[in-house]
């Protein structure tokens, strides 16, 4: 049987205010909850990915958008309360694996893989934020490391929901099993 691991991508503190306007974060955050501490039942080991840069920036190319972006604003520097896991899952959280990222997808430059792989992981299950970042990023990565995926739709999300629809629809589920998190969690009690 493949071993599984749950991993969390960017649900903390600045980005999850990013998207707040286009999501209702209160329901986003409690079903995100619910479903991490079923995972955890289910002694599925849950991995907190989170984005942070050192404090010069060093890590941050200017010729990346991305992180040119995130330069120009001054945060997510690694001691910047805008790196913290989101309050809402913060607390349960404590024991999980924790790994930072520097870049878009969670698998590249650090050491995410190693610690999969060490744990004997061959299938991920992938949520977070942004649909369109991070998920899409990290899937894709993830679909050429030959890890099975499953990616759950309704705990992933974007600022803009007709990219996530259209992400999740056409391009997600062409590398990933794509279902809700209470399909998923079904299939945990089963």
């Amino acid at each position: 049987m493949e071993k599984t691991a749950f991993i969390l991508l960017d649900v903390q503190t600045g980005i999850v205010g990013m998207v707040k306007d286009a999501i209702p974060t209160d329901q986003y955050l409690a079903k995100v909850s619910s479903t991490l501490a079923a995972a955890r039942k289910a002694g599925i080991p849950v991995v907190q990915v989170t984005t942070s840069f050192r404090p010069s920036y060093a890590d941050a190319s200017p010729r990346n958008q991305m992180t040119e972006r995130v330069r120009a604003s001054g945060q997510f520097k690694d001691a910047d309360p805008s790196v913290q896991l989101h309050p809402a899952i913060a607390e349960a959280a404590v024991d999980d694996i924790h790994i930072k990222k520097r870049r878009v997808s969670a698998l590249y430059g650090n050491d995410l893989d190693i610690v999969l792989r060490s744990s004997g992981i061959e299938k991920i299950v992938v949520a977070g934020l942004a649909t369109s970042g991070a998920v899409l990023s990290t899937v894709r990565q993830a679909f050429d490391m030959d890890y099975g995926i499953t990616v759950l739709a309704d705990l992933c999300a974007d600022g803009q929901a007709d990219v996530h629809n259209l992400l999740v629809q056409k391009v997600l589920s062409k590398q990933a099993s794509v279902m809700d998190a209470g399909e998923w969690v079904a299939l945990l009690e089963k």
